[in-house]
């Protein structure tokens, strides 16, 4: 059966991911809060010492940050699962702050435990972007943060993403996040961590002579890649039932 619980999905996926160790982080938060949000409240995700804190996320907002996916991978299920905001505060009460992957994984157990979802995994071919390298030799700042750190990013909508100690993984990522409208996909081969700027005039706002260019002419310029639109494969998310979690 395809049928599966989003718990056994979690495991799966956690043993796929590999870079973190079991042994080193607890297998749940320790202490979870999940209430709703307020209706104009604007969506933010971030730690907090060793905490996860959200304001203002649905479900799949959450859901996309845990399983690293874009909005166009998660299908089916209720539709509250897209329109009804929480605010989530969670502790695993650890001495040491868990690494990316390990919030990720405790994220995913919140989600299969809280909002009971049953759900499947299968592929689509979907339009997504594809970071790839040009003829140029990339111009990338290599990190000088603790390579073991987590990555971090900040956002402007006028046009401006900033990462910090960030795979071209990370990267596209926080592009695929905070501003495409598709998944995305690293397809550079470029390992390390990087520190990296980009600004762009976002699509339909005017600009005068010194604006920054569009997204696309952006990734070229100032990162020396390119982002290209295809049609592959990618992993969706079909969720066949989910319960709204319990307030507390």
């Amino acid at each position: 059966m395809r049928k599966v619980t989003a718990l056994l999905v979690c495991v799966a996926l956690c043993r796929a991911v590999g870079a973190q160790s079991i042994a080193e982080q607890p297998a749940r938060f320790a202490v979870a809060t999940i209430k709703p949000s307020a209706a104009d409240a604007a969506p933010v995700t971030q730690f907090r010492g060793n905490r996860f804190a959200s304001e203002g996320t649905t479900f799949v907002d959450l859901f996309k940050y845990a399983y690293n996916v874009h909005p166009d991978q998660v299908v089916g299920g209720p539709e509250w699962l897209r329109t009804k905001k929480f605010d989530v505060l969670a502790d695993p009460e650890t001495e040491k702050r868990p690494s990316s992957d390990q919030m990720k994984a405790l994220v995913r157990q919140l989600l299969a435990e809280r909002f009971h979802v049953v759900m499947h995994q299968e592929q689509k071919v979907l339009p997504v972007y594809a970071l790839v390298k040009t003829p140029d030799a990339p111009k990338l700042k290599k990190s000088t943060a603790d390579p073991s750190g987590i990555p971090v990013a900040g956002y402007s909508p006028t046009g401006e993403l900033q990462v910090g100690n960030a795979t071209m993984g990370d990267f596209v990522r926080f592009l695929q996040r905070f501003v495409l409208d598709r998944p995305a996909v690293d397809q550079t081969g470029i390992e390390g961590k990087f520190d990296l700027v980009l600004k762009w005039t976002p699509d339909g706002v005017a600009g005068d002579a010194a604006a920054p260019p569009s997204l696309f002419t952006a990734v070229r310029e100032q990162l020396g890649l390119k982002l290209q639109a295809v049609k592959a494969k990618t992993d969706v998310f079909v969720v066949e039932r989910a319960e709204m979690p319990a307030e507390n």
